[in-house]
């Protein structure tokens, strides 16, 4: 029954708007015809008795046949009478039963005046128009003709009328009901069936799809559900993907912290060196444990947009430089030289300084990780509105294969490597993550045995790229 309320809602609306176009129509159809009709009614009595006037007046000895043959042949009554008053015509008709006619008739026919008038016959009941007007020759007053016209006979005409036009609106209401039926059920049924889709996606199944056959309004929200399927899925996807990575990347530190602690608490080491061996792994684990914490808690809070921006205007050459000095111990140890290729006369860029400092050093630092000899160069430029940060190395480089996903959560291209470096896999998800938040893109490019070079777009103004 809830599935039949859209019908019966959008069937009423087809059908009220039917009913306000049709029973307005059909009640000025009726006036319209009532009067077009009445109106010729008149006119003709008006020009049988015209003509009936002038035939008398120029004929008067065949006036008696043809008035005859005029009642016969038009159903009207006429009545004459001549100068006197006195009615000449007899006939069944109740009227023509008196021997003179009514006298304010024949003062206003002698005037030379015609009229209209109503007369109701006392026998029947039976209604009638008619039209009196004089006869005249030249100007003597020969009488005068009464045409009558039974009002009655308009009326059941015009009830016949009005019985056709109101079986043609029951019938054009009949159609219309089953038009609206076929219309209201043409336009619920897939908004029943996109209701019973959705339902199954609320219970879990993302597999349902709606079946998209319009490109109207219907049509789009079939769409949209398919994609909100989709969305979800991936959602699903990718969320048990994540608590899967989550698991396995918790899981190696804190195995070794539990196998170190145990060790250390059973006093099985041999001497003093190996228990500040086991208590440096210890350590090292912990803080690899924090940071990956860390990491998936800024990820996700970059994710939902929960993170605070602080624009101001920013020296973009003094936080590479400030960058490259926080990680130059490393690279060094490592036997690594940074290049700076900075442009001269660089314009400040408004943006957050704090987040493209954090960009910047997790490139390096990633470079770093990646890269046994060689160099690491960091270029600076600016294209019209945009600057431009280059961070190139002469590491292993990235397989092909692996280039679609390098910024996706946990994703390592030398996974038992880069745990030995410490890495948590979230570094160049937090690095798109935050480069998004900043209207900026990045984009790599690499080769095998030649190294990787990541590029980093940035608007010169935050503000007015987000207006």
């Amino acid at each position: 029954m809830r599935n039949k309320g859209i019908v019966i809602k959008i069937g009423s609306t087809i059908m009220i708007l039917f009913l306000i176009v049709l029973l307005p129509l059909g009640i000025v159809i009726d006036r319209i015809f009532i009067q077009i009709y009445s109106t010729e009614v008149h006119q003709n009595v008006n020009n049988l008795s015209r003509k009936v006037t002038e035939y008398i007046t120029d004929s008067p000895d065949t006036a008696v046949g043809f008035l005859n043959h005029t009642r016969l042949i038009t159903g009207k009554q006429i009545v004459v009478f001549n100068e006197m008053g006195i009615i000449t015509s007899k006939d069944v008709f109740e009227y023509t039963q008196n021997e003179f006619i009514d006298k304010n008739i024949f003062k206003i026919m002698k005037e030379g005046k015609h009229f209209e008038r109503e007369y109701v016959n006392s026998e029947d009941g039976e209604r009638f128009f008619y039209v009196g007007r004089p006869i005249i020759d030249g100007e003597t007053f020969e009488g005068g003709i009464l045409v009558f016209s039974s009002i009655d006979e308009i009326h059941q005409t015009m009830h016949d009328v009005r019985r056709w036009i109101f079986l043609s609106i029951l019938v054009a209401i009949m159609l219309a009901l089953g038009y609206t039926l076929f219309v209201s059920n043409r336009l619920s049924s897939p908004l029943i069936i996109m209701e019973k889709i959705t339902r199954s996606i609320a219970k879990g199944d993302l597999t349902s799809k709606v079946k998209v056959n319009s490109n109207d309004e219907v049509g789009s929200l079939g769409q949209a559900i398919n994609d909100l399927s989709m969305e979800l899925n991936n959602f699903r996807t990718n969320r048990s993907e994540l608590l899967a990575n989550i698991s396995h990347e918790l899981r190696t530190p804190i195995s070794y912290l539990k196998g170190y602690a145990q060790l250390i608490n059973r006093h099985q080491y041999k001497d003093l060196e190996e228990l500040e061996t086991y208590s440096e792994i210890i350590e090292k684990e912990s803080e690899r444990l924090a940071n990956l914490i860390q990491d998936l808690f800024e990820l996700s809070k970059m994710e939902e947009g929960k993170i605070k921006l602080y624009l101001q205007s920013v020296d973009i050459e003094d936080v590479v430089q400030l960058a490259v000095q926080k990680v130059s111990l490393k690279a060094k140890n490592k036997g690594l030289v940074l290049l700076e290729e900075i442009k001269d006369d660089l314009p400040s860029v408004v943006s957050d300084g704090s987040r493209i400092e954090q960009i910047i050093l997790n490139l390096l630092e990633n470079a770093i990780y990646y890269t046994e000899l060689g160099a690491i160069t960091i270029k600076v430029s600016q294209i019209k509105e945009q600057i431009f940060i280059s961070i190139k190395d002469t590491g292993a480089g990235i397989p092909e294969g692996d280039l679609p996903f390098i910024f996706d959560r946990f994703h390592r291209v030398e996974k038992s490597r880069s745990r030995e470096m410490g890495g948590t896999g979230l570094g160049l998800a937090i690095v798109s993550q935050l480069i998004a938040q900043l209207n900026g893109k990045i984009t790599v490019l690499s080769k095998l045995g030649v190294g990787s070079e990541f590029i980093v777009s940035l608007p010169l103004d935050l503000e007015r790229s987000d207006s």
